[in-house]
């Protein structure tokens, strides 16, 4: 076969794609504890008041602010201490003209009381306190409803749920929580030469390892996996996965195969069963990418060779699970700023992708780029600290530059 008919832009790829693609719209209850990491399926909205009643903000005494206005070192108001409120024992008694009720941080504000003074501001003699300071009504109050008021709108749907979110549930006195269904996603390498186990190698036979890229991003990007293992270079064979995965998935990422070789099938199966959207992408490395759909079944083709594998991952796949998530926004890799310490050179019309080590020099972070070629060298990503995107319009990028550089991992030493 000769080369790809058409590249087209990364982004034009994208957008075919996920044009095709149906949100997930079951749900489930779970308990919130379960929910990390989940897409919240409806709008959570306080049916309380945080907080529930109005509390101090501080240790010190609960009074009236009529009582101590005017108060100065040299003129101490004189207030009688008639109990104490605590966290979780509040004072029942009313606060009337010329008492004080003791209040610990947290605790509930007595009846009667406007403001709270703090315990510096204040001599104690037995039941006696002397009032050094005024202080206006409100005071060093937290008023009932302050974080949130009943009805507010605290959560919406299709967020993606944080710790901090899980927290202000509880808070809410919510005990569980609709989500929605995670993704399904089956993923199958191609290849009549691929093997899994080491005890299978043979002439001519190489372990497959590129889908456990796919397979541990998506598992990170919230998604049930279903492997599909390796399918050998046969469509009566390659076909049947697929019909397979009609039954039981969102979508199927397929590994290898994809591009223009006579044992390149999956564009080929899928023009001939389905609609095939595009073949081709004009990044580098991962241009052998394709995508489509059988029936009801999208399909998404990968580039065999593990860096490309890796680039079409984080880019097209990405947005892919995204989108049938039901997530609203998008998800966000952290990048770093650095300084480009060797220029980069880049094709115009194509989107290159630079892996890059990141070096501290002196108070400057260098983004060194990793000179080997080739997308089969799989060591190169797992050296690199990131990976540096030059646009279509570009012909590399000179030394010295002040480069975004996209962190690979969670984790950097720099």
């Amino acid at each position: 076969m000769h080369g790809f008919r058409k590249l087209i832009r990364l982004d034009e790829a994208i957008s075919r794609f996920i044009g095709i693609l149906e949100p997930i719209k079951e749900t489930e209850e779970i308990h919130i504890r379960g929910s990390l990491g989940r897409v919240l399926a409806r709008d959570v909205v306080a049916e309380v008041d945080i907080p529930p009643f109005d509390r101090a903000a501080m240790d010190g005494y609960a009074v009236r602010a009529e009582d101590i206005y005017g108060a100065d070192p040299e003129n101490p108001k004189v207030l009688r201490v008639i109990g104490i409120s605590e966290i979780g024992k509040p004072f029942e008694g009313k606060v009337s003209v010329g008492e004080a009720v003791y209040v610990h941080t947290g605790s509930k504000i007595p009846i009667g009381a406007d403001v709270v003074v703090p315990i510096e501001y204040v001599d104690v003699v037995g039941d006696k306190i002397f009032v050094r300071k005024s202080f206006a009504p409100g005071d060093n109050i937290s008023r009932r409803g302050e974080d949130i008021s009943r009805g507010t709108k605290v959560l919406e749907a299709g967020r993606l749920i944080a710790p901090e979110d899980i927290a202000i549930m509880k808070a809410l006195g919510i005990r569980y929580v609709e989500v929605l269904r995670r993704p399904r996603i089956a993923v199958m390498a191609c290849g009549s030469e691929l093997v899994d186990d080491p005890e299978e190698l043979g002439p001519g036979k190489i372990l497959e390892y590129s889908r456990e890229i796919v397979i541990g991003y998506s598992k990170k990007l919230g998604a049930e996996i279903i492997d599909f293992g390796i399918a050998p270079d046969s469509k009566q064979e390659i076909l049947k996965k697929i019909q397979l995965a009609e039954t039981q998935v969102d979508m199927l990422i397929t590994v290898g195969g994809t591009s223009v070789g006579k044992h390149d099938l999956i564009p080929r199966i899928i023009r001939k069963h389905g609609e095939l959207i595009f073949h081709g992408v004009a990044i580098e490395p991962g241009k052998p990418i394709c995508a489509g759909k059988i029936g009801r079944l999208p399909i998404l083709g990968l580039p065999g060779l593990p860096v490309a594998t890796f680039i079409a991952v984080r880019t097209i796949l990405l947005r892919a699970i995204e989108r049938i998530s039901g997530i609203r926004g998008r998800f966000r890799y952290s990048t770093i700023r650095a300084v480009l310490g060797r220029r980069i050179w880049s094709k115009p019309g194509i989107r290159t992708y630079v892996r890059v080590k990141l070096i501290r020099k002196n108070s400057m972070i260098v983004a060194e780029p990793i000179m080997i070629a080739g997308s089969g060298v799989l060591s190169s990503v797992v050296m690199s600290d990131g990976i540096i995107e030059v646009p279509e319009d570009s012909e590399g990028i000179e030394e010295g530059k002040e480069v975004e550089v996209i962190l690979i991992r969670d984790v950097s030493t720099v």
